[in-house]
């Protein structure tokens, strides 16, 4: 049903496959702008004055607007599969009488902005769900629970949270006793459970331990609230083992965390992983690129010339000038001080490739858009997967969050 839009997003990937699978790291040492972009569009950007601000929607451009508009029409927002929350609930099997939800509102407290608009968007959905279909949920790498919690409390609905870290359990129990004590809430509905999630976790091992009195019978929601890399694949798995476990609500993240596809259709490269998690929101919202991504590349040249390969310098240098985010750099990796260039050299190096920052930033959202085609390819893959297994009903990509606030805004949702 889908593999017409997959397969257009493979040949896309495999079109511009350099451009997929560069680091922007090496984006003056290996001349990323002259191997990586095709030359008609290359020759296009050069041709006409490069604005970093005003570079879309430009008839000067139409060889770069032709590139836009296939990118985000191969984009998840322009799959058939993608639908929002109301759209999806409405085509949902309703077996208890219509019964409304009973969201009570409670105030959530310790946390965040971003955690709250995620945890508020797909609790209510999946409240809505077991409300309808007397559903208990198990939380799939739970971390704080407060998912669990918000499910909980807001709507009434028993919950299994399982994180592998002991850490993150004892945090949720202390949340959960604060809660308690300072709101007056209900009995608790949530059990904790320590365990690492595989393919062979046994869920309904864990719910008769933990909730002896429940009666299982195909009426379990497995979800997952940001589930990092490999563990989305290991939950999709175990939902279609499991039978007595209906309906799966997960939402992705840290794509670079996993070095395997479900359909063995396509590999992606670490880089292109990475890609993937960008986000054209934030980028277009902010209309830069960060700066110390610029100097990170100015720092290689540097690097390469010390004899310095594969560093890994990480994030939260300072950004305001090159100098003084060399001067961090080079101290994160452990260079002898004696080594490090004084930072009037530093600042001759950054004067000498300066003039690299407008295409440098250009070429990055290039790359940001092609970023949109590799998400949804990641997520087709998994989609797919469950097509072919015959088991479900109903298979969406259900469009949840702001994205940006929260760029990892897609769940995936299966219904047996």
């Amino acid at each position: 049903m889908y593999d017409k839009h997959f397969n257009e997003i493979i040949y896309f990937i495999n079109t511009y496959h350099k451009l997929v699978n560069c680091h922007i790291v090496d984006f003056i040492t290996e001349n990323l702008w002259t191997t990586c972009l095709p030359e008609a569009l290359r020759s296009e950007l050069e041709k006409n004055e490069l604005s970093w601000v005003s570079w879309t929607e430009n008839d000067n451009y139409p060889t770069l607007n032709n590139f836009i508009k296939l990118a985000k029409s191969l984009s998840l927002q322009s799959c058939s599969i993608e639908t929002n929350s109301k759209d999806f609930l409405n085509t949902l099997p309703d077996i208890n009488n219509h019964k409304k939800c009973t969201c009570k509102n409670i105030k959530i407290e310790f946390i965040n902005t971003k955690k709250l608009h995620e945890v508020e968007s797909l609790g209510n959905i999946i409240g809505e769900v077991a409300a309808r279909t007397n559903n208990l949920v198990i939380d799939a790498g739970a971390g704080k629970a407060y998912l669990s919690t918000f499910l909980a409390e807001n709507h009434k609905v028993p919950v299994l949270a399982i994180d592998s870290s002991q850490l993150c359990s004892n945090g949720a129990i202390c949340r959960q006793k604060k809660l308690q004590k300072k709101l007056i809430l209900s009995p608790m509905l949530v059990r904790y459970v320590v365990e690492e999630i595989n393919d062979r976790t046994d869920y309904i091992k864990m719910i008769k331990e933990n909730f002896s009195d429940w009666d299982i019978n195909k009426n379990l929601i497995l979800t997952g609230l940001h589930t990092c890399g490999s563990l989305t694949d290991s939950i999709i798995r175990t939902f279609l083992a499991t039978k007595d476990i209906n309906i799966l609500c997960i939402v992705p993240c840290c794509y670079h965390l996993t070095n395997e596809t479900l359909n063995k259709k396509i590999n992606f490269s670490r880089n292109a992983r990475m890609l993937a998690q960008q986000s054209v929101e934030r980028s277009t919202k902010n209309k830069s690129v960060p700066s110390s991504l610029f100097y990170r590349a100015i720092l290689q040249v540097i690097f390469h010339s010390l004899g310095i390969y594969n560093a890994r310098v990480g994030r939260g240098g300072p950004s305001h000038d090159f100098p003084s985010y060399a001067q961090w750099a080079f101290s994160r990796i452990g260079v002898d001080l004696e080594k490090i260039p004084s930072r009037e050299a530093l600042t001759k190096t950054f004067q000498l490739y300066a003039h690299l920052m407008e295409k440098f930033y250009i070429f990055q959202m290039l790359r940001i858009h092609v970023g949109l085609v590799l998400e949804a390819a990641i997520m087709l893959d998994r989609i797919i997967f469950l097509q072919n297994s015959n088991q479900c009903s109903k298979i969406a990509i259900l469009r949840l969050f702001d994205p940006i606030l929260s760029p990892r805004r897609y769940g995936i949702i299966a219904v047996k």
